[in-house]
Formats: C-alpha cells, structure tokens, sequence
C-alpha cells in the first residue's frame, strides 16, 4: 500500500499540471494493488489520523504526514436514537463577549457563493452565509473538546428565536413561545409567531422546490405533493405563541428545526416586495437579507467578496468581530501563503500536503470526523449505466482505501455505503466494495458496455474534487473504461444537478440535467445525523437531494417500514441494514470517502463549532491581537 500511495500522489501532481496546461489526455495509470474490504472496527467510528499512522506510516516521499493534524471526534447521536422527542425546554445564553469596533476576521472561499437568499442554497457557501445572517427556532448545548472545538450537544437542543417549547403525550404537536423583543436587521421590526408561519409557507409554497421545503416535509408538517396544506398545521395563538401539528411523530423534530435552511424571515418587507411574478420575493433576496441574526449582509462583489456586519442590537448581545469578509481566492496554494502570512484568518481549503509547513509557521490545523460523504453518482435508469454490471465493476475498480493516505493524507475515514458510518444503523459487516481489478474487468466484459467515453462532472471548487476525479479517471483506466472530467464553477454545477422540467408531473422523468447521462461527485453529508433523516434527503424516489435516479421497490417498501418504528426498535435497525446490502448490490453510486473537515485557521482564532452541517457560526468566532 505505501507504494500505491505515492502512485496516486504522483499522479496527482502530474495530472493537475497537465490540466492546468490545458492537456485533458490523461494516460492510464499502472495497476494497484487490491485493498482489503474495510474491517468492522475500522467501519464503527472515523479513524483518528494517529491510528491511521500507527497502522500504515507514510514513505519519505510524501510531503504531509497526518500525525501533524489534530482530530477530534463528534457526537454520533446515540441519545436522539433514544427516541425522546420533547428534552426539557432550555434557552441559548446570552453570548457575553466585549464587541471589539473595527475588529474583521477574513475567510478565503475557493468559489463564488451563487445565492445568497437562504431558501435557495444547495452549497456550503450559501448555507455559512444563512447560517450567520438569519436565526432558527432551536440551536443546541455547545460543549468545548480538548482541542477547543465547540462541539454541538445533539442531546441538548436549545430554544434559539423559541424561548421554550411543549410537546403533547404522542409527539404529534409541539407549542413554542418564542422570545419577545427580538428584531430584524434592517428594519428593526419585531419578530412575531406571523413572521414564523410566513416563512415556513414561503419554503413550502415556493415555485421551486427551495431549502426548507424538505427539512418540514421530513418532520410530517405534509406529505410530499400537499405542500398547500403547510397552512393549516401552523397555527398562530398569538404574537409569541406558535404551534405545529405533524402528520405523524417523527424522531428529529427539533433537531430539523435547527437547520441552517429553516429560517425565519421579515414577512412584512418581503410581502411588500413580492410580485405577480415573484410573490415570494425571490429577486429581492439575492441582494439583501432580512434575518435577526448575529450579522447581516453589508456588500455583495460578485467574484470578488461577500461583506457581513455585526448586528449590534442581537438578542443574545453583539459578537465580537465587526465584520466578516468572505474573499473569494481560488487557488489553494495562495489561500495557505496568505493564511501563514496572517493577512487571512481562515482558509476554506489549504492542500493537505501543505498542513506540516502550515503548522510549523503558526497555523493551527483541526481535522474533524463527521458524517459527510464523497460520492460519484451513477444514472441506473439512463445507458450505459442501466446495465448494473457495468456500475458493480466501477465500483471494483476504484482504491477506496488507498485514496485515505494518497489524496487525504489521513483526514477522510472509509465508509463505503449509502449510510455514513457515524450514523445509528450504520452496518460495519456490509457486502462494500474494495478495490478488484481483475473482477471489475470480469463484469466489464459480461456488461453491455460499448467501449463509449464517460464524462464526469466536478464542482472544482470543491475540496479534493479534481484530486478525486483524477483517480477516477486512472482507475477506471486500467480496466479499459476511458473517463473525460468537465470541471464546473460552484454556481454551474448546482444549477445543473438541481434542473428540472415543471412540465413533468414523474419526479424522475422531471430530472433533465445533463448530468444526469453520466458519472457525476458531489458531496454529501445529512444535516440531521439520523439513518431516516439520511435516506429521504438523498435516496428515496421522490428524495430532495436525489442525484442519480435511482428506486428499488424493495427499498421503498423498507424505508416506508422503518418509518413506522420507534429508533431503538431491532426490527427498525435491521431494516436499514438490509437496505444497504440491497443497494450496495445495485451500485448506484460509488462511495468514495468519508472525508474530514479541514479547518485551517490562524492562532488568534478560537471558537470554531462543529455541528453535523459543518457550517461554522461566526458569532462564537473570536480573534486576539
């Protein structure tokens, strides 16, 4: 393995050159050797980066070695298995920090952010920018590691804009009283119990289906298509009392209510500002918010940088920065010389062969586990990839465990199915996939595979994307399968996957991207760490976050069974292992990696959060001089 490691890092390096060159034939790489299948113990939690040395120590040859990135682990969210959906009510504290006026903290962003309006992001960017502009009903208890990342309590939701909460005997309605005296940013309206049920018909009854329109749907507020009924399950009491009725109890209403999407929103100036066209004011939002949060929008620079300022009217008191500035800065290799230079506080993606010189200069670098996904989709219903056998020797041709080290350098677990391996009902003995040259051939050769080009298609501004795909490309290479990679900007690619036809009333027959023809990466990672959160957000028929068309009658009818038992349940817990040996036989997708959030920042810096959405909240952000 430590010689395929320093192949892939090899190729790497040739290949990015060659790419920014403007050379796209790639010649195919000399096989791998064969990698075992993952162990249980492997499977159970992510591999901390020292485990991973203890296992298998890097050659010389490599430039990182991962014993230099600090790992923490999270929350697997035991205790919301449990099944409890009404914890006793408890209220976020106030801040208390001292604003610090003409303070800034600066975070370089590899890409532009292509919607600011938070009912419409579908991308990293977007969501950090809602996640610090606008408020939700519930946050969570932080609680500080040893590595002084804020770490989110999954057990402890907090009362955010909700002061406190009451559920009913069956879990079927919950009644909050929100906090009095909290205003918007700009036009200092108080928000109300209106403005609530506003917004949640605003994400409901959109033209398009936008951010929060699933996350009320997976908590039983509708069933899909009945979306019109969003009205009458929100009742308004009066001004600071709101109740929500569900269709049926689910495990994770509260923890949905978090979300960075299911926002509230000033519904007086955004009334005034719709039209017949655009009633909910879609147009207007693109270059303004109207949230209650600890900072609001200043400036927009397309291509340049997005500007927010603190709010120093916050209900829980100002944060410390005054501004937050989101520099857009392409290249990797100049966000890490500016992050050691000091002139930049946070760097969205530094290379990880960078991370020892980084550290050695004063940068501080934390690895954290979590429950994201690398995944490369495959279209089952549309050639070539309708012939399972040709998706089953794509997945057995590619190095899942040499990728760990040869493109991660150790910040990426291996997980290998449709449900991470952090989540409850995650099955470490599953049928995955390793790398089998010889069989991946074998089923190639049984395929109807015409010996056609593929194409993938990247977000490059995605973290290890291009690296990813270039071992795509080669792996599939030496089993005979040519592989073309289009690179996309953030905005491009979203759009892209997200393209429906309104016309078509078949929700896979509606998806008319062109991506849906071929191979496609996207990551993934479920903002609610729970296996029925995980599977309607991306893999159900009907699923919001659906990228590769793929059904299973016999899925359906299991997914559907597990929703009618409580968490704990064994019966529900076998379920959703049965459904991923099911669709691990179907290969609809080859499961790359598990990767780690990387967040390289300066030592002034303290107060990261991690949350399962990996969005960090500026307002715990504070700076030293």
């Amino acid at each position: 393995m430590k010689k395929t490691r320093v192949w892939i890092a090899t190729l790497l390096v040739l290949a990015l050159v060659a790419a920014a060159c403007g050379d796209d034939e790639d010649e195919a790489a000399p096989a791998t050797t064969q990698a075992p299948a993952t162990t249980a113990a492997e499977a159970e939690a992510p591999a901390t980066t020292a485990a991973m040395m203890e296992e298998d120590e890097p050659e010389e040859e490599m430039t990182a070695t991962t014993e230099e990135v600090t790992t923490t682990t999270v929350l697997t969210g035991e205790e919301l298995m449990a099944g409890s959906c009404a914890p006793e009510p408890e209220a976020a504290p106030p801040r208390g920090v001292e604003p610090v006026d003409g303070l800034t903290i600066i975070k370089a962003y590899s890409g532009d952010v292509p919607n600011i309006d938070p009912r419409l992001n579908f991308e990293a960017r977007g969501s950090e920018l809602a996640a610090n502009m606008y408020d939700q009903l519930i946050t969570f208890h932080l609680d500080e590691n040893d590595e002084g990342v804020l770490v989110a309590d999954s057990a402890r939701p907090q009362g955010l804009l909700a002061e406190s909460w009451e559920f009913n005997d069956d879990c079927t309605s919950v009644t909050f009283t929100l906090r009095q005296g909290v205003l918007f940013n700009h036009t200092k309206n108080e928000m109300t119990a209106h403005d609530v049920k506003w917004s949640f018909e605003r994400a409901a009854l959109h033209q398009d289906r936008v951010g929060g329109w699933f996350d009320h749907a997976v908590i039983a507020l509708y069933d899909y298509g009945d979306e019109e009924t969003i009205s009458d399950v929100i009742t308004v009491i009066d001004d600071y009392t709101i109740r929500f009725d569900f269709l049926y109890p689910t495990p994770f209403p509260l923890h949905v209510l978090s979300n960075a999407g299911v926002t509230v929103y000033d519904s007086a100036v955004l009334s005034q500002q719709g039209t017949t066209d655009d009633p909910w004011a879609r147009d207007y939002l693109q270059t303004i918010d109207t949230g209650t949060g600890p900072f609001y929008l200043e400036d927009v620079d397309p291509g340049v940088q997005v500007t927010l300022r603190r709010n120093d009217d916050y209900f829980l008191g100002p944060a410390q920065a005054e501004r937050i500035i989101l520099r857009i800065i392409p290249d990797e290799a100049q966000q890490a010389a500016l992050l050691a230079a000091g002139e930049i506080d946070f760097a969205e993606a530094v290379p990880v062969t960078a991370i020892p010189e980084l550290r050695a200069q004063g940068v501080k670098v934390t690895t954290v586990g979590g429950n994201n996904q690398a995944v490369m989709y495959m279209n089952p219903t549309r050639p070539p990839f309708d012939d399972i056998k040709l998706r089953q020797a794509i997945s057995y041709a590619y190095p899942y465990d040499d990728v760990l080290e040869g493109v991660y350098f150790g910040a990426a677990s291996r997980g290998g199915g449709p449900i991470p391996s952090t989540t409850p009902t995650f099955d470490p003995d599953a049928p995955f996939y390793y790398q089998d040259l010889d069989k991946a051939r074998e089923l190639l050769a049984e395929s109807s595979y015409d010996g056609q080009s593929l194409e993938l298609f990247i977000d490059a501004t995605l973290a290890f994307a291009p690296e990813l795909a270039i071992v795509v490309q080669a792996s599939l290479a030496q089993i005979g399968v040519n592989v073309e990679i289009t690179r996309l900007s953030s905005g491009d690619f979203s759009e892209n996957v997200f393209a429906e036809d309104g016309t078509k009333t078949d929700p896979l027959e509606a998806r008319i991207n062109p991506m849906d023809f071929f191979l496609f990466y996207f990551g993934s990672g479920s903002w609610v760490n729970e296996p029925q959160y995980h599977m309607e957000l991306f893999w159900e028929v009907d699923a919001y976050a659906m990228r590769s068309n793929y059904s299973n009658d016999v899925v359906t009818e299991k997914l559907e069974a597990a929703k009618l038992l409580s968490p704990a349940e064994p019966e529900r817990i076998q379920l959703y292992k049965d459904v991923q040996a099911i669709m691990l036989e179907d290969a609809p997708a080859v499961w790359l990696a598990e990767p780690h959030l990387i967040v390289a920042s300066s030592q002034a810096i303290e107060g990261f959060i991690w949350r399962p959405d990996q969005i960090n909240r500026y307002y715990y952000v504070t700076k030293t001089s």
